[in-house]
């Protein structure tokens, strides 16, 4: 019988006893480094090199037979790899993974499409006149800044404070000779400086992004404007030539009020001669026409009248016996707009000269022509609540110290209505619905309502009480046809007690106090 075999952990008891070093006396061999990669054993197929684990390698002298375990997997070889893809389970299988990839690549696209075809389109932009985009500013110099140096020093108050984009300068020639039927409109004022002062202010005037409207008007403060002159044609030809004249410079445009009193051919040459004349800095010119007539549809139209109509266009609004309702004024004026794409309307609570609004609306009227459709138009004073003088009296000096420009917008120093205009300004230079939207006019319970919208922007909705007793605007049942509001919206300016920014306030419980204007926000709904 062949003896046992001895267990393995004696086998390498002894193997380990054969690999110890030798005794201590003899001297240490130095420690062989371990072999490389490519010198350990191991066995070669398809040109890969495998190593057997070591448990293997040992098994065999310990054994004495052939290794046991056989070598790890290492992969398929190219023929193999070729041969197994070719069969049908890998086929079909490649082709299925195929349809799933494309069909959910084109089912991606096509839901993208989808989104993208039920999106809103955004409305491209309207072209619009720069006279259209900015507010104007009539600033009579001697009034407004002693002479053109003054004038130029305030130019900064315009820009920053008002978002001003052209400043109505006149008058600046010298007064009228007894003798003469109109003054001389081709010479410059000694006392406002001379032709480089008014050079250097137009130069300053276009590095702040204010462009220079010249008014040229004979008789600014009479009415009639014009009178017999009117129908003069030798008047005529002298402002034609003052015209020639001041356009040479680099301003803007023209200003001319008393429009209506003129005859049509007269102001259609004027207009030509204004736009047809460069101007040395390549601007658009405009011819603004100012009247005393409270309609405009009453002023003369036609290809040659001016590009902005500016006059008493919101004096109706205050409430009389036997006048219209104002809401009705309100939509006959929109409704001209909307019809006359050729003239533009300026609104403004009053000229240089004479107040077109009683003390009571000022303020909510003054939120209105920055809210209306069209050019918002203030005279020197407006935002400060300076009163006019009597006819035929001097002027009064602007009251600078009421601005008091190193204090921020909204201190509760300022006069209210600087308040108003500032914060309205800015609103207006960045929100869509006030500089670019539509106007609707809204049935309001004897309020004027006007609703602002564009596109998907944030939409106004401006409310004006002229009454002398409060009103709630929206407690009655809407007309059908009207442009649908929201149940409730967000108070952004109001020129009573309302605090900008409060919680929003339910349409059908608003109440508007005696003579007050609010501005309403609210986002816009697809529905």
């Amino acid at each position: 019988m062949e003896p046992e075999a001895a267990p393995r952990e004696l086998e390498l008891s002894a193997l380990e006893a054969e690999t110890e070093p030798m005794a201590a006396a003899e001297p240490a061999t130095p420690a062989q480094p371990p072999p490389a990669p490519e010198q350990l054993p191991g066995v070669e197929k398809n040109g890969l090199k495998m190593k057997i684990p070591p448990e293997e390698e040992e098994e065999a002298p310990l054994g004495g037979s052939a290794p046991s375990g056989s070598p790890k997997f290492t992969g398929l070889g190219k023929e193999e790899l070729l041969r197994e893809a070719g069969t049908p389970l890998w086929a079909r299988a490649r082709l299925v993974l195929l349809v799933l990839f494309w069909g959910g690549w084109i089912g991606m696209l096509g839901a993208a499409a989808a989104i993208v075809a039920q999106a809103p389109r955004c409305q491209p932009l309207p072209t619009k006149a720069w006279w259209e985009l900015g507010a104007l500013y009539r600033a009579p110099p001697k009034a407004f800044g002693g002479d053109l140096k003054g004038v130029e020093k305030r130019l900064g108050y315009l820009k920053e404070k008002l978002q001003v984009g052209g400043l109505v300068l006149g008058p600046v020639y010298p007064q009228k000779s007894p003798e003469a039927k109109i003054p001389p409109l081709k010479e410059l004022d000694p006392t406002l400086g001379t032709m480089q002062d008014f050079s250097a202010l137009v130069h300053a005037a276009k590095d702040k992004g204010v462009k220079v409207i010249l008014d040229l008007t004979p008789n600014p403060a009479g009415n009639p404007v014009w009178g017999d002159a009117a129908q003069d044609s030798e008047v005529h030809q002298q402002v034609q030539a003052a015209l020639s004249h001041w356009l040479k410079e680099d301003i803007a445009g023209i200003f001319l009020d008393g429009i209506e009193e003129l005859p049509n051919l007269v102001v259609a040459q004027w207009r030509n001669l204004t736009e047809q004349q460069p101007s040395p800095s390549g601007v658009d010119r405009v011819l603004v026409g100012g009247t005393r007539l409270q309609d405009p549809w009453e002023v003369p139209r036609g290809p040659g009248m001016p590009q902005l109509l500016l006059g008493p266009f919101l004096q109706p609004l205050e409430p009389k016996g036997d006048s219209k309702a104002p809401e009705d004024v309100v939509r006959n004026l929109l409704n001209f707009l909307s019809s006359n794409s050729s003239v533009g309307l300026g609104w403004s609570v009053g000229s240089p000269w004479e107040a077109w609004v009683s003390p009571n609306l000022r303020l909510q009227q003054l939120l209105l022509i920055w809210g209306l459709p069209g050019t918002p138009v203030l005279s020197y004073g407006d935002e400060l609540g300076m009163q006019r003088p009597p006819e035929n009296q001097q002027l009064e000096p602007m009251q600078w110290d009421s601005t008091d420009e190193s204090k921020p917008a909204g201190n509760s120093s300022e006069a209210p209505e600087l308040e108003l205009c500032t914060a309205l300004a800015s609103l207006r230079a960045h929100e869509r619905s006030l500089l670019l939207g539509e106007a609707w006019a809204v049935g309001a319970n004897g309020s004027v309502a006007v609703l602002r919208r564009w596109d998907q922007s944030e939409r106004f909705l401006l409310v004006l009480n002229p009454h002398g007793s409060s009103l709630k605007p929206f407690s009655v049942k809407r007309e059908p046809g009207e442009p649908l509001l929201p149940p409730s919206a967000t108070v952004r300016f109001s020129t009573g007690s309302k605090e900008p920014g409060e919680q929003q306030l339910r349409l059908e419980e608003l109440q508007v106090r005696p003579y007050e204007g609010i501005l309403l926000g609210f986002p816009y709904s697809p529905q």
